[in-house]
């Protein structure tokens, strides 16, 4: 069976799981790809992947594992020498790292936690760009900047201290992590054994909210 991943959160998130699917499913293999790029599954023969998105309207079918929301944050550090924006008109005035595979690319989007549902969007020019997330968080904990990063990937720094959530007041899109294939004629019985794991395994997760 050929799954397609996220990277990083293939990594982290993904890894640690495959060993008991694999014991609870003996006689399936698994030939997993880690890559950031939107991959074709047909095309590309992929059964099964994994996506984090807004998922758009498409002959796929998915099914929702999770969500996790995209946090502005930076380290202490950088906030010290260069102050905290408070609204998201003053990111103009930060160094921004910027992941480059983001949906929305350099168009960010906040909405205030005061109870408007009208998004602020606001342009941001990247002192740095990047396709790897992990390469951006760690730019930020070296006080480069600030990034807008998935809770699953700056959870952990925002736990210990390295990284400080900005602007709590104004959040960022939640996105779905999905496990997706490319149509019902297709789901064998090993890939709805590992849809349904994956959405048992990920049940009882929680990411920063």
């Amino acid at each position: 069976m050929r799954v397609n991943v996220p990277v990083t959160f293939g990594v982290l998130h993904l890894a640690p799981l495959w060993p008991a699917f694999m014991a609870q499913h003996p006689k399936v293999t698994l030939d997993v790809t880690l890559s950031d790029r939107l991959v074709d599954l047909v095309d590309e023969g992929f059964d099964v992947a994994v996506r984090i998105a807004r998922l758009q309207v498409s002959s796929l079918i998915s099914r929702q594992l999770t969500t996790t929301r995209l946090i502005l944050c930076a380290s202490p550090e950088y906030l010290r020498r260069h102050g905290a924006p408070r609204h998201p008109a003053e990111l103009a005035g930060h160094s921004v790292i910027a992941y480059s595979l983001l949906a929305a690319g350099d168009q960010w989007e906040f909405f205030s936690s005061q109870g408007s549902r009208e998004p602020i969007q606001v342009k941001v020019s990247p002192r740095m760009r990047t396709n790897s997330g992990d390469t951006c968080t760690a730019a930020a904990l070296q006080h480069m900047g600030l990034v807008l990063q998935p809770s699953f990937l700056v959870g952990p720094h925002l736990d210990s201290g390295a990284l400080v959530e900005v602007m709590p007041g104004f959040r960022s899109t939640e996105l779905g992590v999905y496990a997706v294939y490319p149509s019902r004629r297709q789901l064998t019985p090993k890939v709805r054994a590992l849809i349904d794991f994956l959405v048992d395994a990920f049940r009882m997760r929680a990411w920063p909210a």
